[in-house]
């Protein structure tokens, strides 16, 4: 039976990369973005909208699931530096969330995405992870290994296994334009210069973001519980030989120096034997050839083929997302839920005040605070994640059947007289107590 793995951060650069990689080593992904995946096919993958720094969303995503791969964050430096207080939210409250998640629904393991950025106060020319870390001068390695020390303080102290992996610097395609090899390739293609901060002396260990999320899931092996790997690069460059062979393989152009950055990652060897040895992990793709493939890739998003979406006016585009958001909104059994439930109250207001009989009037209030609440209990219950859609399908329905009997109970004076709706109320209340217990049994026959 093939284990469902929660991918925080999944419709991004590197977690959509780790979806396609679980999807291929026969796991079933399911996304928590707060937009769905613009790299698969909607329907394709399980994709649950909501934010890592609500606790509720991320529980709503996590029910049912094996494991979980936590990528969502903050990961841009300079937008870190900028927005010191959000990008901690989310580094760390989300990090935080899904660690109790994880705690209270029981799930084995949770893959927490770190960084080299760890070492960036090191002295040391070469470090691996055993390597003493002094205080962080800058908020984004702050908050990653905040995020180090959560994973470690919830196996400790409720036994909640995770495993850290330090990313080199990642890069290929989908890749967020501000990172340096897209700034690169993106400047050179347009034939402007290549800036660099400082002196350009600076290290860096990039990685292939496929390379790295093939470690990603490799993270997931047993053996790999309460361990630290860096997955990194085999090779180590400077951002001057990298904007020298970014000339070479994509496009010559001028290259720049600007003033350097406050906190910048000084960089250092980074070796990452451990996780050839017991992840059997290397990066397998050269700088050089990963530099042509994203390049490549850069190419054919302007290609005349793709150029019909691209070039598309931005009213069109707007009304797409807006459908595509509307549509994965109505796949939420909250949203669904509220909209039937305002849907009843309509009904039930518009059918109260058409009705002359105070007497009658009285009994359509009680049915109709009868008929919601079921309703509510549907909304507001949490289902397993994989079964969101019918979760929200029956929300629907019930919603629609609730709308009707109003309308003919308002039209038939008899039909809530004494009994009958002393029968309907005791109905509702068996209907809601059930569906409180439904979802609990769905959650353990969940695979």
């Amino acid at each position: 039976m093939r284990s469902v793995v929660l991918v925080t951060g999944g419709a991004g650069f590197i977690g959509s990369h780790v979806v396609d990689r679980l999807v291929a080593a026969g796991h079933r992904p399911r996304i928590l973005d707060q937009r769905p995946s613009p790299w698969h096919a909607s329907g394709e993958i399980d994709t649950v909208i909501g934010d890592v720094r609500r606790p509720e969303d991320v529980m709503r995503a996590a029910h049912g699931c094996a494991a979980i791969c936590h990528l969502a964050a903050a990961a841009d430096v300079g937008e870190v530096h900028a927005q010191p207080a959000w990008s901690t939210e989310l580094n760390t409250t989300g990090t935080l969330n899904v660690l109790e998640a994880a705690r209270q629904l029981g799930i084995a393991r949770v893959v927490y995405a770190s960084t080299v950025w760890v070492y960036s106060d090191v002295v040391a020319d070469e470090v691996d992870e055993d390597e003493l870390l002094p205080a962080p001068a800058h908020l984004y390695t702050a908050g990653k290994l905040a995020g180090e020390m959560y994973c470690r303080s919830y196996a400790e102290l409720y036994g909640v296994q995770s495993t850290v992996l330090r990313f080199g610097i990642p890069y290929g395609p989908r890749a967020r334009p501000a990172a340096v090899i897209p700034s690169f390739v993106a400047r050179a293609q347009s034939g402007e210069p290549l800036s660099i901060a400082g002196s350009g002396d600076q290290e860096r260990s990039f990685v292939y973001v496929e390379d790295l999320a093939d470690g990603v899931v490799r993270g997931l092996i047993p053996e790999a519980a309460g361990r630290t790997y860096n997955l990194a690069g085999t090779e180590t460059t400077t951002i001057a030989q990298l904007a020298k062979l970014v000339c070479e393989e994509v496009a010559e152009t001028e290259i720049v120096h600007t003033e350097g950055r406050a906190g910048d990652l000084r960089g250092a060897r980074i070796r990452s034997d451990r996780a050839a040895e017991e992840l059997g992990w290397s990066a397998s793709t050269p700088l050089r050839e990963g530099l042509r493939r994203y390049a490549t890739w850069m190419r054919e998003q302007d290609e005349p083929a793709s150029a019909v979406v691209v070039a598309a006016p931005a009213a069109v585009r707007r009304r797409a997302r807006a459908l595509a958001r509307l549509s994965e909104a109505w796949r939420d059994p909250a949203f669904t839920g509220v909209a039937a439930l305002l849907a009843v109250a309509s009904a039930a207001v518009s059918v109260i005040l058409g009705t002359p009989d105070r007497t009658q009037a009285a009994d359509l209030t009680v049915a109709a605070l009868a008929l919601a609440l079921p309703l509510w209990s549907l909304t507001f219950t949490p289902w397993p994640a994989g079964l969101h859609g019918r979760q929200a399908w029956s929300t629907a329905l019930t919603g629609l059947a609730c709308v009707v009997l109003l309308g003919l109970f308002s039209g038939d004076p008899d039909a809530l007289h004494g009994s009958h709706l002393l029968s309907l109320m005791t109905l509702a209340i068996c209907v809601s107590a059930l569906l409180r217990v439904v979802p609990l049994r769905l959650a353990q026959r969940s695979p």
